[in-house]
């Protein structure tokens, strides 16, 4: 992967207008859930079109494997979770910030790096997990890993800032299983129990 840090001039604080004549960029995005949030990224052009997303989606896991599986409508704890990318605009969404822009060229080879941070994660088969009651009461999420964390991980990869973004936009809470980086050799995954658990080993 590249490292956006050493190509002067890409990034530019989080809060930008969404006007930005000339130039390519990356936004982060979201999909109101009730009193959370989705979030995932988006490609946006020099026209303000958005020429791609990746996003972090809960899967069955006996749908077929392929390149971009059909999400769940509702995630449930145990379904795969799996980074996707999406050609053109796909959900749309709400936008919360500019988190990096530059080029055309720039931001695909950045956009580049997300992908290649998607199949990453898409190696490890990690399973879903989609909240924690105890969120709600000021927690940390304990072992929640859901859509926040696959785009939390993916601006780690493309070196973003989307935890400054977030903080900035007064939307921290928003978004739970943010800030767990899922390519961090040091994360502890969270491995979902068995639906029918034996009980009767000897």
């Amino acid at each position: 992967m590249t490292d956006p840090k050493s190509d002067a001039g890409i990034m530019y604080p989080n809060q930008q207008s969404n006007s930005d004549p000339g130039k390519w960029r990356i936004e982060l995005r979201y999909l109101p859930i009730a009193h959370r949030g989705h979030a995932f990224l988006a490609l946006v052009d020099d026209k303000g079109d958005i020429a791609g997303e990746l996003h972090g989606l809960a899967c069955s896991k006996h749908a077929p494997m392929k390149p971009s599986r059909d999400p769940m409508k509702i995630g449930v704890d145990g379904s795969d979770l799996v980074a996707t990318h999406f050609e053109g605009r796909r959900y749309g969404g709400k936008r919360i910030s500019t988190v990096g822009s530059g080029s055309r060229e720039e931001m695909e080879r950045l956009w580049a790096d997300g992908i290649e941070a998607a199949e990453a994660i898409n190696s490890k088969k990690f399973d879903y997990k989609a909240h924690d009651p105890a969120y709600e009461f000021g927690g940390d999420g304990g072992q929640i890993r859901n859509s926040n964390s696959v785009a939390f991980t993916l601006g780690q990869a493309m070196g973003l800032d989307l935890s400054g973004a977030m903080r900035d936009a007064e939307m921290t809470r928003t978004f739970s299983g943010r800030d767990r980086d899922l390519l961090d050799p040091k994360y502890q995954r969270y491995v979902a129990p068995p639906m029918f658990p034996v009980t009767n080993a000897p």
